[in-house]
């Protein structure tokens, strides 16, 4: 598990397991942002497996699945009503935190200035000028 924060208040990461959740909950986090559907890989771990030991632990879960590449204004909305109305800090992961990455850099495009938000997402470990071009 990776702690690639791009603000203090949302920290990205690859998939975790079950035992991550415990070391979550102790870093002071609310709520967890699953960005990646179920079966994209062999023998990766459930969302379902996730989302109870998150809710078991106590924390908020958000499963918003999107693919890489095929995000959508809707999913933009969609994890902007998320983000605003979630306990804070989020953690959000996917297959790499890049889809969690971008899905925050799109939704803060009208917020920040596209070299901010580049700035903030270059430093956690995500290039994504190619989201901006």
């Amino acid at each position: 598990m990776m702690l690639n924060k791009i603000i203090d208040e949302y920290v990205v990461s690859d998939q975790i397991v079950e035992e991550d959740i415990i070391k979550l909950k102790e870093a002071g986090f609310k709520t967890i942002f699953c960005n990646r559907p179920d079966n994209e890989e062999q023998n990766q771990v459930t969302v379902k497996s996730i989302g109870d030991k998150v809710i078991e632990n106590g924390l908020n879960f958000i499963h918003q699945p999107v693919i890489g590449g095929q995000i959508s204004q809707n999913d933009i909305d969609q994890f902007s009503d998320y983000y605003d109305n979630a306990e804070k800090p989020i953690f959000a992961y996917c297959r790499t935190g890049t889809r969690s990455s971008m899905l925050w850099a799109l939704s803060e495009s009208g917020k920040r200035s596209v070299d901010e938000i580049l700035q903030l997402t270059t430093a956690a470990g995500y290039d994504l000028s190619n989201l901006f071009r």
